[in-house]
């Protein structure tokens, strides 16, 4: 079914055996999940334990530098400095030139369609499935290309790019005395826009872009647009590294692995360190609620053929599948933390402790409930 909102809706019927067939194929999938997620959890614990020992090595070893002034007796130790990086390198990507610059990036876009999809499930009384997909086509500026030949409807078509965005950087660089290679000039992020752009033939100026098109008021697909941005010479930057007697900075080897840490703007030692203790603390949760969901996905694809046998019974499926969730959730969950605080007993034993007391209350009220729920049966 097509209607003039650019929407394209197609209906398809999934039988009860299909569906049932499919649940047994999830089953493999589940267990690689199930199985993956102790690991992903078991890792992650490690690597949190690691990022903190980390930080007390910091703590306990850094030396704060004046990267104007190169002191001797620090090579080969551990040090926090700071300051602007300055390079004479001039980049061109043959569009644009631009002499002292750290970075340049071209973002090339195109108006084009873009397909949309969302599907919906109706279970029906006989076991099978009725699945309703809906397509929906807008035209948009994208840098992505999207290749209209994949899509459901044929008359959506766009032309292929003539133009690609392209990245460049200076190969090197000073920050004071030290010498800044690519690989650390590539960690710079304080980009602005280009916005005094020079004539270039064959596109006009509007609005901060490169435009080639019939107007771009009113913009047609296939036309492009191109824009710029960059980081100047003279970009702050902030280091933890080892200082090395050729006056680079670089990682330096610990116990626990190599360590060398950099960030954009003037910042001291403390700032550094408390920026650094974030960004592990935002990934280590990150990574605990991905093994969550792992190994509460996992789970329920080892479930879902008893789902899709009770699927025959729409109702019955429902209440399975409602009970089934808060059960598996309820396991998934004790099973994180009890892996999380195992993980933990050799190098965090106090909050291993706490987590296997959380885990006790949890199965005592969950204990509780289940016996209650016996007594008001009876």
């Amino acid at each position: 079914m097509f209607n003039m909102e650019n929407n394209y809706t197609e209906t398809s019927t999934i039988s009860y055996g299909q569906n049932l067939k499919n649940s047994f194929g999830g089953v493999v999938v589940g267990i690689i999940l199930f199985f993956a997620s102790f690991v992903l959890l078991w890792w992650n614990e490690g690597n949190s334990v690691r990022l903190i020992q980390s930080e007390d090595f910091i703590r306990k070893n850094a030396i704060e530098a004046d990267s104007n002034m190169i002191n001797r007796s620090n090579d080969t130790k551990l040090i926090a400095t700071n300051g602007s990086v300055y390079t004479d390198e001039t980049l061109s990507d043959s569009m644009v030139t631009m002499a002292k610059a750290l970075k340049l990036n071209r973002t090339v876009e195109m108006y084009q369609w873009i397909e949309k999809q969302s599907s919906e499930e109706h279970k029906n009384f006989n076991g099978s499935t009725t699945k309703t997909t809906t397509y929906s086509y807008e035209k948009t500026w994208d840098q992505t290309e999207h290749n209209s030949d994949r899509f459901k409807r044929a008359e959506y078509h766009n032309p292929k790019f003539i133009y690609r965005s392209k990245n460049l950087s200076a190969t090197s660089g000073m920050m004071g005395n030290f010498k800044i290679n690519k690989k650390q000039i590539l960690r710079i992020s304080s980009y602005k826009n280009l916005e005094d752009l020079k004539p270039l033939k064959g596109f006009e100026i509007v609005d901060n872009y490169y435009y080639k098109g019939h107007d771009y008021s009113n913009p047609e697909i296939g036309d492009i647009r191109i824009s710029y941005n960059y980081v100047p010479s003279g970009a702050d930057i902030s280091i933890i590294g080892q200082q090395n007697s050729d006056n680079t900075i670089g990682e330096i080897q610990t116990k626990k692995g190599p360590l060398y840490i950099q960030y954009d703007g003037i910042l001291n030692l403390d700032n550094m360190l408390n920026k650094y203790k974030k960004s592990n603390t935002l990934l280590t949760y990150g990574l605990r609620l991905l093994g969550f969901m792992m190994m509460y996905i996992g789970l329920q694809m080892l479930v879902n053929p008893i789902v899709a046998i009770a699927r025959i019974i729409p109702f019955l499926s429902e209440i399975i599948e409602f009970i089934s969730s808060f059960i598996l959730g309820t396991v998934a969950l004790i099973l994180s933390l009890l892996t999380i605080a195992i993980a933990w007993f050799m190098y965090r034993p106090i909050f291993a402790i706490s987590l296997l007391i959380l885990i006790g209350i949890m199965i005592y009220y969950i204990k509780q409930y289940v016996q209650k729920k016996k007594t008001i049966n009876n």
